[in-house]
């Protein structure tokens, strides 16, 4: 798996099930993906919305074993906040990089996932994803593994829209186990980009630490998602 790529995808991993999430309460419904395809991402959490609005899941997300039973003792977490209500979720879905820590996180198979609140968002359904461009301070473009000083953000959309921007450090594991992002440090805060407009986050704080301490390395990336 090649951790620079954007995108989720399919896996073999089973699917999460979430009582609270049956069609008569939510839209919602989940899958857990251990291993992406190539070029794609792993561990990811799919995030089905089969509604006509975009919305913004609060999810509390279980880790448990080939056997479905819960593992207590491990720690879930999220690049994209979904656990947290940051992660708008636009009709047709979208997905969170998940990663385990604690006693036991070798033995995760699956996850369950609970919606403990549901929110509507105000981004059009049809809203396209903005790229995470890196840059030196002059604006003149670098790559995702140089140690930029700023992103730039173009909104293709007619309306403006919100994100946060992330820059992830994956590990390296051996062939066949999941990768896993090892560090998710935030890039400036919620950014808004008017309407066919640009913006750009400096980097900086924890930011400006993590990408000069690993620039150069085999598996970093640098991501956008909606949020509020």
């Amino acid at each position: 798996m090649n951790a620079t790529s954007s995108a989720a995808s399919s896996a073999s991993a089973p699917v999460a099930t979430s009582p609270a999430a049956s069609p008569a309460v939510t839209p919602l419904s989940f899958s857990y993906h251990a291993l992406g395809k190539q070029e794609y991402i792993d561990q990811t959490l799919l995030i089905d919305n089969g509604g006509r609005t975009s919305v913004v899941p609060t999810l509390a997300i279980t880790a448990v074993d080939s056997t479905g039973k819960d593992l207590p003792d491990v720690r879930v977490t999220t690049a994209y906040g979904s656990d947290r209500g940051s992660l708008i979720v636009q009709p047709g879905g979208g997905y969170d990089v998940l990663a385990f820590s604690g006693a036991g996180a070798s033995q995760v198979a699956d996850v369950r996932v609970t919606v403990k609140e549901l929110a509507p968002a105000n981004l059009p359904a049809d809203a396209s994803g903005i790229e995470a461009k890196p840059a030196d301070a002059a604006g003149q473009p670098m790559s995702k593994f140089d140690a930029f000083d700023q992103v730039i953000l173009k909104n293709p959309n007619n309306t403006a829209v919100s994100v946060r921007v992330v820059y992830l450090v994956y590990d390296q594991p051996k062939p066949g186990s999941p990768q896993q992002a090892i560090e998710v440090v935030p890039i400036g805060g919620l950014t808004t980009i008017p309407a066919g407009g640009t913006s750009s986050v400096t980097v900086s704080g924890d930011a400006e630490t993590a990408v000069q301490k690993y620039s150069g390395g085999p598996a970093v990336s640098v991501k956008t998602y909606f949020s509020r």
